[in-house]
């Protein structure tokens, strides 16, 4: 049985309400109302009141669900790769490479960013609880692993991934956030990440 068929009903609308929230958001910016949303969703004002409580109770359980999805995919595209520190480095880049560039990440940021205009930050909160905890922890445990097998010199790990990250992603970012077609096409994600790796391992390699 597919997994999307033990979903209940309830997940099942849920998904669809944060995935149109999602497309909204990435179309339209963070400027949406609920009522904009159930529209998208074709469900009740009612409906999301019930379960979301309001729209900033939609932007966070968008932001958690989506966190869960790139903890997976990071788990899973990590856990299968093997081979040499550059070998893994490469892969776990192309893959970062993938999620950060990709809509649902560009998407939480977008809401991020827009309520540090406000009194309240949970969502700028929340977002970096991800980035510190999923997406550093694997790079700075491989980088671990690379200093004790010398393929690397490591002495700061914060300022070692801020470096990959600048090499890896350069300010592609920015200009998706601000609404610019920059996201590599997939047959380049490898070809980009291969080169930010060489670059990475001339300035850190043992």
């Amino acid at each position: 049985m597919a997994y999307e068929s033990k979903l209940s009903k309830r997940e099942t609308r849920s998904r669809q309400i944060l995935g149109a929230t999602l497309r909204l958001v990435r179309d339209h910016g963070t400027a949406i109302s609920t009522a904009q949303i159930a529209a998208q969703a074709n469900c009740s004002k009612e409906t999301l009141y019930n379960w979301f409580d309001d729209r900033d109770g939609i932007f966070l359980t968008l932001i958690n669900e989506q966190a869960k999805g790139m903890n997976a995919a990071l788990s899973v595209g990590f856990g299968a790769v093997d081979g040499t520190f550059a070998e893994k480095l490469q892969a776990y880049s192309t893959l970062l490479l993938d999620i950060l560039t990709g809509d649902a990440v560009v998407v939480v940021n977008r809401i991020a960013m827009a309520q540090t205009c406000t009194e309240t930050s949970q969502f700028g909160t929340a977002v970096l609880a991800i980035w510190r905890d999923q997406v550093r922890v694997p790079f700075f445990e491989l980088f671990q692993e690379g200093h004790v097998s010398r393929d690397v010199q490591i002495e700061d790990m914060d300022d070692a991934f801020e470096t990959l990250l600048g090499l890896l992603v350069g300010d592609r970012q920015r200009r998706l956030l601000l609404g610019e077609k920059a996201r590599p096409k997939m047959s380049e994600m490898e070809d980009v990440a291969n080169r930010a790796v060489d670059r990475f391992l001339v300035l850190y390699g043992g």
